[in-house]
């Protein structure tokens, strides 16, 4: 029912809606990935969003639910939160298979197909990086033919999201791209349509993978030049084709799965991971430290949460049995630090433990596996938490012991 998202529809132009993206100063700067269960009717689901910074939604063409359409729950969201960045889910390297042609994403596959964008391999079998998602490949380098008004496939989506979302909804802030991959990820393909397989080792292969993903993204950002573009990237940005070409980078399980930066290669190179995305993205520079966990386990939330915090970056924890459908909320984002004093930190402040301080608090890592002692300026004490009162005591503190793998916050007095 609408009674509840009653709201008042703000009248935009081009010049108001150029607004100013500088990135938030003061900390934290907490973000949503939302695009799993599409309950965007429910106003508490919501409610949990409108609390963060920054949320990534992921609309289908024509989405209505309980009488609700988007703009009305992209009105709500702005309505709770006036500055809350807004951003839409979109992808590129593939598309639902055929059989799903009249799901509300069929007009893709009918174009794929009756243009021979399939990525297909020799025997022109359709490939697909993964089985995961009912999908295919699809070729989006400039060796496939042009349609009739000579677009490939990059060029040819980004005209058409733009015109679903993004045209006539001015509250999204982002368009947001998944799968920004260094290179393609089907081991062997017919890339260049000439019925030989090519590696996606092949320099070749790469630098036509690349092109078609700056291809699509110059596309969007010429049609919606007031939007903020942000990649789910699993390289650095560093690529000729990709440094600088987008506003922000989505880090995603940079901590908490087997397949994690942190998992495979260790805190430092995480956190370089980090530093490098933050470095090679354009302004406003909104990189996104994400991590999978469990909500109870508020010492590995405080591991990645406070890593995060030793750089600019936004941050977000995701339930793993829950996925991108839920805000866990926990203690320490009600803690206002303010702006940071320090600058990000990149060596430790003693001992394996990084330290970096706010207007209104410090916070400290211990990277190692062991607990290490660290002494604190005076002036601070541990806030007074619930969800874990042995940690967050509101004692005052001077001398920690920090356990391996933890960190804390503390606030001024």
């Amino acid at each position: 029912m609408k009674y509840w998202l009653t709201v008042i529809l703000l009248i935009t132009t081009m010049d108001t809606y150029a607004v100013n993206y500088e990135s938030k100063r003061d900390f934290p700067k907490l973000f949503g990935m939302n695009i799993g269960t599409k309950n965007y009717d429910n106003s508490k689901y919501l409610d949990d969003m409108s609390k963060l910074d920054l949320v990534i939604l992921g609309f289908y063409p024509g989405w209505k639910k309980s009488g609700l359409n988007i703009d009305d729950v992209l009105s709500y969201l702005k309505e709770r939160n006036p500055r809350l960045l807004i951003g839409q889910y979109t992808i590129l390297n593939e598309a639902y298979k055929p059989l799903r042609k009249y799901s509300s994403n069929g007009d893709k596959t009918k174009k794929i197909t009756r243009q021979r964008w399939w990525l297909t391999n020799s025997t022109g079998v359709k490939q697909a990086w993964t089985d995961r998602y009912d999908a295919w490949d699809v070729n989006i380098t400039s060796w496939v033919k042009p349609d009739e008004n000579n677009q490939t496939y990059p060029e040819w989506l980004a005209i058409r999201d733009f015109n679903i979302y993004f045209k006539n909804h001015s509250n999204f802030d982002i368009w947001y791209f998944d799968n920004v991959f260094w290179k393609p990820r089907v081991p062997y393909a017919d890339w260049q349509v000439n019925g030989d397989d090519e590696s996606n080792l092949d320099p070749l292969v790469m630098e036509a993978y690349r092109n078609g993903q700056r291809l699509h993204w110059d596309k969007a950002s010429n049609l919606a030049p007031n939007r903020l573009l942000i990649g789910n990237t699993d390289n650095d940005l560093s690529y000729p084709q990709y440094k600088g070409a987008l506003n922000g980078a989505f880090l995603e399980g940079l901590m908490g799965k087997s397949w994690s930066v942190a998992n495979r290669s260790g805190w430092n190179a995480a956190m370089k991971r980090y530093r490098d995305a933050l470095a090679n993205t354009a302004n406003p520079k909104i990189v996104l430290f994400h991590v999978f966990g469990n909500p109870h386990d508020y010492r590995f939330f405080r591991y990645a949460y406070i890593s995060c915090l030793l750089d600019d970056g936004y941050f977000s924890f995701t339930d793993e049995l829950v996925g991108y459908s839920s805000v866990p909320w926990f203690d320490e984002y009600n803690v206002y630090l303010g702006k940071a004093i320090d600058p990000a930190q990149y060596q430790p402040y003693t001992d394996s433990i990084y330290k970096r301080e706010f207007e209104n608090g410090l916070v400290l890592v211990n990277t190692s596996s062991f607990t290490k002692s660290v002494s604190v300026p005076d002036g601070y004490k541990r806030f007074q938490g619930q969800q874990d009162p042995v940690i967050n005591n509101g004692k005052e503190a001077q001398e920690l012991s920090i356990a391996g793998q933890d960190g804390i916050i503390l606030v001024k007095y």
